[in-house]
C-alpha cells in the first residue's frame, strides 16, 4: 500500500482544512517545498499535492511551487482546480506523474475521457458528504451517489479512484471503512483512500480490503505527530511499528 503524504497549499502555505472549510485553516509549514524535501528524508514514496487556492478558483495557481517540489525527486500526485486540456498539459510537462480530476468528471465528461486517453494517470478525485459527491472544491453539492458516478467514470476509462469522505475529512476520526469495503466490493479499480485517518490502526484495517486499496493519503495525523512518516509506510508494509 501507497502512503501519501498530503500536501496542501493555500496562499503559498502547507495548511490543512476541517472539512474542507476555508474558515478553519491551519497552517503546518511556510514553505511547501522544504516540507516536500521533510517527506522525502522520512523515506516518502509519493506525495499528494492539492492547489487549494486552484480548487477554489477553478485553476491551478501554485504550479511553480508544485514544479519545484516535482524538482526534489519524489512522484508527485496532484490535484485542485483542474478543469481543461490546457492545464493538463501544463501540468504534465511540468513532470507531475498524476493527475486527480474533480469537478470536471460531472461537468465536463468528454475531458475526463480525453484525458484518459491521452494520460495514463489520471485520478478520479471523488469526494463525498453523506453519500452524495459534492464538487467546486467542496463547496457545492449534487445529487450523484458515490458509487453511481464511479461506474459511470469506469465506463468513461477512469482506471484510478481516489475517494474522499468529507465529513472526516481533516478531523482524525479515523477512515471510513466500510464505505472503501462497499467500494472495493462493487468496482473493479484500485482505490486510494482519504479523510479522517487518526491511528495506524486505520492503515491495518484498509489492508485487510486487499490489494484494490491501493493506497492512503494521509494529513493532519501526520503533521500533528500522531505518528510519523516512518511509522506508516512500516505499518502499510505489514511491519510492526
Amino acid at each position: 500500500m501507497i502512503i501519501f503524504p498530503a500536501i496542501d497549499i493555500l496562499d503559498g502555505k502547507v495548511v490543512r482544512l476541517r472539512q474542507g472549510r476555508l474558515d478553519s485553516v491551519t497552517v503546518y509549514n511556510d514553505d511547501p517545498v522544504d516540507q516536500a524535501r521533510r517527506w522525502a528524508a522520512a523515506g516518502a514514496e509519493w506525495i499528494h499535492v492539492v492547489d487549494l487556492d486552484g480548487a477554489v478558483t477553478g485553476e491551478p495557481v501554485n504550479l511553480p511551487i508544485i514544479r519545484r517540489i516535482v524538482g526534489e525527486g519524489i512522484p508527485v500526485q496532484m490535484g485542485g482546480g483542474i478543469r481543461s486540456m490546457e492545464m493538463l498539459e501544463r501540468i504534465y510537462d511540468s513532470g507531475v506523474q498524476r493527475t486527480v480530476l474533480g469537478t470536471a468528471l460531472i461537468t465536463q465528461p468528454s475531458l475526463v475521457v480525453e484525458a484518459c486517453e491521452r494520460f495514463e494517470g489520471i485520478v478520479a478525485g471523488v469526494d463525498a458528504r453523506d453519500g452524495k459527491v459534492a464538487i467546486q472544491g467542496w463547496r457545492e453539492g449534487t445529487e450523484y451517489g458515490v458509487l453511481g458516478l464511479v461506474r459511470e467514470l469506469e465506463v468513461l476509462g477512469v482506471r484510478r479512484l481516489a475517494y474522499t469522505d468529507i465529513s472526516r475529512d481533516g478531523l482524525q476520526t479515523g477512515v471510513n471503512y466500510g464505505a472503501y469495503r462497499a467500494l472495493a466490493s462493487q468496482v473493479g479499480i484500485p482505490i486510494i483512500a482519504s479523510g479522517g485517518v487518526s491511528s495506524l490502526q486505520d492503515i491495518t484495517d484498509l489492508l485487510t480490503i486487499g490489494l484494490q486499496v491501493e493506497g492512503v493519503i494521509i494529513g493532519r495525523a501526520l503533521y500533528e505527530g500522531v505518528f510519523t512518516l516512518e511509522d506508516a509506510l512500516a505499518t502499510a508494509c505489514g511491519e510492526e511499528s
